[in-house]
């Protein structure tokens, strides 16, 4: 096996892992609580979100990113969506939903991802992705 094979293994197994439902955007082992503020996103003062929670598919179309995990989701308006993750383009591709707070990607690997619209961030067990201008 080359090394970027066993490197793009690697992150696979690491991201499928992710893709439990242990419920939105609720990170292993805890609760969620309504006072409980999350960690501060990884985003750069320049691409700070809109206040604003995207409400539908077409809400949640254009890019978003976590700069800490180094993971990129594009959402298009027809409710697909493309995943860059640690430098591999494309790394993971499906359809996604939203409704009432929850954002589900649907990946053609089979895996399904829930997270969480909190303060105009979209809060994943991976990480929190913030809308870039």
């Amino acid at each position: 096996m080359s090394r970027a094979t066993g490197v793009a293994a690697l992150v696979l197994v690491t991201v499928a892992a992710c893709g439990t439902d242990d419920g939105p955007g609720t990170p292993e082992g805890s609760s969620p609580s309504p006072s409980a503020s999350s960690s501060a996103p990884s985003a750069s003062p320049s691409s700070a979100a809109p206040t604003e929670n995207p409400a539908t598919a077409a809400d949640l179309a254009g890019t978003w990113r976590d700069d800490a995990k180094d993971w990129t989701v594009t959402f298009s308006a027809d409710g697909t969506f493309t995943e860059d993750f640690q430098g591999v383009p494309k790394f993971r591709t499906g359809d996604y939903e939203v409704s009432d707070g929850v954002v589900q990607l649907m990946g053609a690997d089979g895996n399904t991802d829930r997270g969480t619209v909190k303060d105009g961030t979209l809060v994943f067990r991976l990480g929190t992705l913030v809308r870039q201008q």
